[in-house]
């Protein structure tokens, strides 16, 4: 995966590979991001690569990987279209609820604006489209210096006094 913005910093090289449909086949020794399907499949079978992660599409809940989320290394949310903001929840429901402590990275359609808000919600890594788009969105990360709502790094504003 390139154009790839993680903790804070554009990567130009990744060791994920996102595994999209079942008829891919899986090198061996490869970090492989998988659909969640696939990787039940996998784990029944006790076929998994080495190092992995699963990736919710736009049905699939956080909740369906909670039992997993000590064997994945990562969890791609996938934002099908950018006005759909179910992957933001998710992001919230790993960190906050499920205390999910691994790279949670957003995947398919988003924009560079939203990036300050998705890292708020406890995504920290961004698989961009582009270098430009790539580019553009780390200049976003840090386009508020004080946020009035609380996150899952930080309480309210006013909690703060």
């Amino acid at each position: 995966m390139q154009n790839l913005i993680k903790n804070g910093a554009l990567l130009t090289d990744d060791a994920w590979v996102l595994i999209e449909d079942d008829s891919t086949n899986i090198a061996e020794n490869t970090a492989a991001i998988l659909p969640l399907p696939r990787y039940l499949a996998l784990n029944e079978a006790n076929n998994l690569p080495t190092r992995v992660g699963v990736w919710l599409n736009d049905e699939q809940m956080a909740d369906d990987v909670a039992d997993l989320l000590d064997k994945v290394e990562l969890v791609a949310l996938h934002f099908p279209k950018f006005a759909d903001g179910r992957s933001f929840s998710k992001a919230r429901l790993l960190r906050d609820r499920l205390g999910y402590q691994g790279e949670i990275r957003a995947i398919g359609d988003f924009l560079p604006d939203q990036v300050d808000y998705m890292a708020r919600c406890g995504i920290d890594a961004f698989a961009c489209r582009n270098e430009q788009e790539a580019r553009t969105a780390l200049s976003m990360l840090d386009t508020f210096s004080i946020h009035y709502q609380g996150d899952v790094s930080q309480s309210a504003l006013f909690q703060q006094r």
